[in-house]
């Protein structure tokens, strides 16, 4: 029977390929795009939107992922202050794979209001001009973003981790101990915080204290911590 550091390391190991896997099958399925995209050039709107079955599964199974992530329960020791370029790869990661699963999601309502105008449905569209139903995809955008924050939110309220901050064994600290659950308002305001903050942070290099909490950290009484599993 395998040891629980052992599992542990398998399976970062395996979310860590899942997180890897949606690169070639974005390259292999997108028709050039995923979700939904469009701009004004020369007066012209182009809009362009994209799914595929192949994307929907990959996603199906993200969400899957992180479920499991949520149920999970492992020893966790505190293994000292995690480096500054280790939390911006674990944000990458996360920013990446809830884009790409929101992005193989949010890409069919798109699709089904074209297959609406048209008359048949078809995994991915572009054209060069723009119809009133376009109008309506800007309620997708903002529904996408609320997401996407949510994602970063709901792991802090359950005292659990995004995929990213598994993977590379990381832990947000409530202000109380080492474990334990962000309220609503305290990890909506953190992630918020974060999300404004990070840039500045990254210029800021030297702003980290002994804890390794950034000004944000401090602000909300956070600590980000390197775990290791027993």
């Amino acid at each position: 029977m395998l040891r629980p550091a052992v599992k542990m390391a398998t399976l970062r190991t395996g979310a860590a390929l899942w997180v890897a896997l949606s690169f070639f099958l974005l390259r292999l399925f997108s028709a050039g795009v995923v979700g939904y995209t469009s701009h004004w050039e020369d007066g012209k709107g182009y809009v362009a939107a994209g799914s595929h079955p192949v994307l929907l599964a990959w996603a199906i199974g993200s969400i899957a992922l992180l479920v499991l992530l949520f149920r999970i329960r492992a020893e966790e020791i505190p293994a000292g202050v995690p480096s500054g370029w280790r939390r911006i790869v674990a944000f990458l990661i996360d920013f990446w794979f809830s884009l790409a699963i929101l992005a193989s999601f949010g890409g069919i309502i798109p699709l089904w209001l074209e297959s609406l105008r048209t008359g048949h449905f078809a995994w991915s569209f572009k054209r060069d001009f723009t119809v009133p139903n376009d109008s309506i995809i800007f309620l997708l955008v903002l529904t996408t973003l609320g997401l996407m924050f949510l994602y970063f939110v709901w792991p802090l309220t359950k005292g659990k981790q995004t995929v990213g901050y598994f993977i590379l064994r990381l832990r947000v600290a409530p202000p109380f101990g080492t474990r334990g659950a962000f309220t609503f308002p305290q990890a909506a305001r953190r992630v918020w915080l974060a999300f404004t903050g990070i840039g500045l942070s990254v210029l800021r290099r030297g702003d980290r204290d002994s804890e390794g909490r950034t000004w944000y950290g401090r602000e909300t009484g956070s600590t980000v911590i390197l775990i290791r599993y027993e």
